[in-house]
C-alpha cells in the first residue's frame, strides 16, 4: 500500500478490498458483472482511499463506461430546467447513461473531486452560470471531458462553454427602446453574482454609450418580482423606458408602475429577458429577449461527444432574438 502523500492507483484498490485488479477495474467502469457485495467493497475503499481514477490511461484503453455526470450548480429555474431536460434527452439519444449531483449553498471551493463526479463518468456537464464555480470545475476539466453550460468565458482551457450572448440581447433591447423613441432609459440589473445579470448590464451600458446616453441602474437583490416593485419608487421622474435583466423583474416594475400611475408604454416602456412562458399574457404583453435553452442544452451535448471520441470542440454564443409586444 502507498504511503499517505501518493495517489491511491487501481492495485491499491484491489488490495485493500481484497480482489483482483480486473475485478477492481469492473467496478469502476461501472461494468454490472460483479457481485453485489464485492461492488459495495470496492466502493468502500474506493471512498476510504479517496481513489481518481487515471484518465489518460482509460482513455488509453478505450474503457468507456457510457456514462455522463449532470452537476446541477445553480437553482433550476425555469430556464436552467428546460436546459436540463434537453441535455438529459440529448445524452439519451446516443445511448449515454446520466447521473446528477446537486450543489447546495456549500463552500464549492472546499469540494473534492470524489464528492462531485462518480469515478466512473466519461464525461461532464455542467449546469452553471455564477461566479463562484470557477475553482471546482478547474478541477473536474482538469480530469475528465467538460461542458459548462451558462458560460463560455473565463473556463479553463479543457473546458467548452456553451451561452447566450447577452450582451448582444441586451444591446437589441436597448436599440429597440432607442428606436421607440426613449432616451431617458434605465436598467434593473440581476444579482450580479449571475454572470448573465453582469453580460446583460455590460450590453446595456455598450448601447447607451454607443447612443450617447448616460447609462443609469438600479440593482435588484434578487431576480423576482418583488425586487424590482420595491426598486421603482427610485426611479427618476423622467425615466420613460425600463429595460428589466428577467421577465419576473418587468413584470414587478410594470405592475409597480402602474400601481403609481404611470401608464405602460404610455408614460414608460418595459423590456424584459427571457421570454418566460405566459410572458405574452402580462398585461401588457411584455416585449423581451428570447432564450433558446433547448438549444443550448442540445449544443452541450454535441460538444460534450465530440471530447469523447477525442475530437475538437469549441465554446460557443447562441444569439438570443428579440419579441416585440405591448409593453413598448
Amino acid at each position: 500500500m502507498r504511503n499517505g502523500k501518493q495517489r491511491a492507483n487501481l492495485r491499491d484498490i484491489a488490495e485493500a478490498s481484497g480482489v483482483s485488479i480486473q475485478t477492481a477495474s469492473r467496478v469502476v467502469r461501472g461494468v454490472d458483472v460483479v457481485a453485489e457485495a464485492t461492488r459495495l467493497r470496492v466502493l468502500e475503499a474506493i471512498e476510504r482511499l479517496n481513489y481518481q481514477p487515471n484518465l489518460a490511461a482509460r482513455s488509453l484503453s478505450a474503457a468507456r463506461t457510457g456514462s455522463v455526470h449532470i452537476i446541477d450548480a445553480v437553482p433550476l429555474f425555469h430556464g436552467h430546467a428546460t436546459a436540463f431536460v434537453a441535455i438529459c434527452q440529448a445524452l439519451s439519444t446516443l445511448e449515454l447513461h446520466t447521473s446528477t449531483s446537486v450543489l447546495g449553498d456549500a463552500d464549492l471551493d472546499q469540494l473534492e473531486l470524489r464528492h462531485l463526479v462518480p469515478v466512473s463518468a466519461d464525461g461532464v456537464i455542467v449546469l452553471g452560470g455564477r461566479a463562484e464555480s470557477g475553482p471546482w470545475i478547474d478541477t473536474v476539466a482538469s480530469r475528465l471531458p467538460t461542458v459548462c453550460v451558462g458560460e463560455s468565458s473565463q473556463l479553463p482551457e479543457s473546458a467548452v462553454g456553451v451561452s447566450v450572448d447577452h450582451r448582444a440581447g441586451a444591446i437589441a433591447a436597448v436599440d429597440h427602446l432607442l428606436a421607440r423613441g426613449a432616451r431617458r432609459i434605465l436598467h434593473i440589473a440581476g444579482p450580479q453574482e449571475w454572470t448573465d445579470a453582469q453580460e446583460r448590464l455590460d450590453g446595456f451600458e455598450r448601447a447607451m454609450g454607443a447612443a450617447g446616453l448616460e447609462p443609469t441602474a438600479l440593482f435588484a437583490g434578487s431576480w423576482d418580482a418583488a425586487a424590482a416593485a420595491a426598486l421603482v419608487p427610485q426611479l427618476p421622474s423622467d425615466v420613460d423606458a425600463v429595460f428589466a435583466a428577467n421577465d419576473q423583474l418587468a413584470l414587478g416594475a410594470m405592475t409597480a408602475l402602474q400601481l403609481a400611475g404611470r401608464s405602460v408604454p404610455g408614460d414608460v416602456r418595459v423590456v424584459g429577458y427571457d421570454d418566460v412562458a405566459g410572458s405574452e399574457w402580462y398585461l401588457p404583453g411584455l416585449t423581451t429577449v428570447r432564450q433558446d435553452f433547448r438549444a443550448m442544452g442540445e449544443q452541450a451535448v454535441k460538444a460534450l461527444h465530440l471530447l469523447l471520441n477525442g475530437e475538437p470542440a469549441e465554446s460557443s454564443l447562441i444569439t438570443p432574438t428579440l419579441i416585440v409586444r405591448d409593453s413598448t
